[in-house]
C-alpha cells in the first residue's frame, strides 16, 4: 500500500523517516561520490581527476 506523504512523521524515528534519511546518510559521508568516481574511472574508462599528491606519502602532505 502507498503511504500518503501528509501522514509520514519526518521528525520522528518511524520507518518513513528512516527510509528517507538513509539516502542522506550515504551522501553526507561522500560514499556515493567516491563510488561513482571509481565506476567512472575503472568501468567506463574515463580519465581520473588531476591530483598533485598522487606520488606523495601521507606523512609528507601539507595539512
Amino acid at each position: 500500500t502507498m503511504v500518503r506523504p501528509e501522514l509520514v512523521d519526518f521528525t520522528g524515528r518511524d520507518a518513513g523517516y528512516r527510509y528517507l534519511r538513509s539516502k542522506g546518510n550515504s551522501i553526507e559521508g561522500g560514499t556515493s561520490e567516491v563510488l561513482l568516481n571509481i565506476v567512472a574511472e575503472r568501468v567506463l574508462g574515463l580519465p581520473a581527476e588531476p591530483r598533485n599528491d598522487k606520488d606523495v606519502a601521507w606523512k609528507d602532505l601539507s595539512r
